[in-house]
């Protein structure tokens, strides 16, 4: 009863455990599996005769945070019919290895966490070298391509190229795959592997404003409506105001420079999402009283954001975006008319994003999560690693 409650406990079935050592650094636990009939691997007859022992060490998950060691006592058969000899068969642990199988899936689970190879090399006690050995064989691409496909790069600085590019199932939200380099001659290679059945699947390609993936879409997702994120569009409208703020703000006393600083945040905020009556005060005082270009520039901002987070119907959200581009592109403010000509330059993926709920937000937040995973790191050399560790991430 209490042997099954020790094997119970330490999760060892099919094993006769033998003996426990609580060492002052360490865990010993003596094990070996009951007599069974073995098939000979060279003939194929049954036998129970057992030819002699060996003792083979071998690493375990840690137990009260102390490395632990299954002390094996391996029985070697013998063939009565050809002589052969043989190692009784086990679950335990692979063939050549010297760490039980359950220790591998311990790592590859701490690996889901947001904390460095090292730190999980200490806790199981194997080396950092076996958990860089191990990763490769965890970098898989993915052989389907979602309905709703989410592209964005992000600065990785691993392997040969200093930008890398997540795909996201804009749906579920979950990693499709890590490509190595943005550049296009590398996604055109990418894609290319995928059969037409596949890329004809994506219905929907979102993408912030950049020509090669705009190109990608046009080349590959015949069938897809590219759809511009949201929050690519609209900084650029943001970055307009801020932009005309900083202008101002050169021009003021130094006195006054120092105030003025201070209104970015208030300026780039909703006029919606003041709450104090002080907040909304102070922004009318420098919108009335600092810039006339700078009072158009947030008027417009806002009525933007407003088509943007309406719950209007598509025609009429469609047809104020349509009527911003056009009385904007004549605006008196230069910065104004630079923005508009970019929107009138991706007029109908914009158009697309109003139509849809799509958007690269699940995307960016996900690299919010590589780039915690690449400070705890201290970076990473090898794609192939850092790519199995942003896939454990969303398993």
């Amino acid at each position: 009863m209490q042997a099954n409650c020790i094997k119970n406990l330490l999760d060892l079935k099919d094993v006769i455990v033998k003996n426990i050592k609580n060492l002052k650094d360490k865990v010993e636990i003596y094990i070996e599996l009951p007599v069974k009939e073995h098939i000979c691997p060279s003939c194929g007859c049954s036998t129970t005769n057992i030819h002699d022992y060996y003792t083979q060490t071998i690493k375990d998950i840690p137990i009260y945070f102390k490395p632990t060691y299954l002390i094996f006592r391996k029985r070697r058969y013998v063939c009565k019919h050809c002589g052969k000899k043989f190692f009784e068969q086990n679950d335990l642990l692979a063939r050549y290895a010297r760490r039980t199988t359950r220790l591998t899936g311990f790592v590859i689970n701490e690996l889901r966490n947001l904390v460095s190879q090292s730190d999980v090399s200490k806790k199981a006690n194997v080396s950092p070298s076996v958990i860089s050995k191990t990763l490769p064989y965890l970098a898989v691409s993915n052989s389907t391509l979602p309905r709703v496909l989410c592209i964005d790069e992000f600065k990785g600085n691993t392997g040969n190229y200093k930008y890398q590019v997540a795909l996201i199932n804009g749906e579920t939200y979950e990693v499709v795959d890590i490509l190595e380099c943005r550049q296009k001659h590398f996604l055109c290679e990418y894609f290319k592997k995928f059969p037409k059945e596949q890329l004809d699947n994506v219905q929907y390609f979102v993408t912030d404003l950049w020509e090669t993936y705009k190109d990608i879409a046009f080349t590959y997702f015949r069938k897809a409506k590219i759809v511009a994120d949201h929050f690519h569009f609209a900084r650029y409208v943001c970055n307009a105001v801020n932009d005309i703020r900083i202008a101002v703000q050169k021009k003021l006393p130094k006195d006054e420079r120092k105030y003025f600083k201070h209104s970015r945040k208030l300026l780039l905020s909703r006029q919606c999402n003041l709450k104090s009556d002080e907040q909304k005060d102070e922004l009318s005082y420098i919108l009335i009283n600092y810039s006339e270009d700078l009072r158009i520039a947030y008027r417009e901002k806002e009525e933007l954001l407003d088509i943007i987070h309406s719950t209007d119907s598509f025609e009429t959200k469609s047809k104020s975006f349509s009527e911003w581009v056009k009385r904007n592109l004549e605006s008196p403010v230069e910065k104004l008319r630079d923005c508009a000509k970019t929107y009138q330059h991706w007029y109908t993926e914009i158009k697309n994003s109003l139509e849809v709920p799509y958007s690269n937000g699940a995307t960016e937040g996900f690299n919010n999560k590589i780039k915690v995973l690449k400070r705890v790191s201290f970076g990473m050399r090898s794609f192939k690693n850092f790519k199995a560790r942003i896939l454990l991430l969303n398993r």
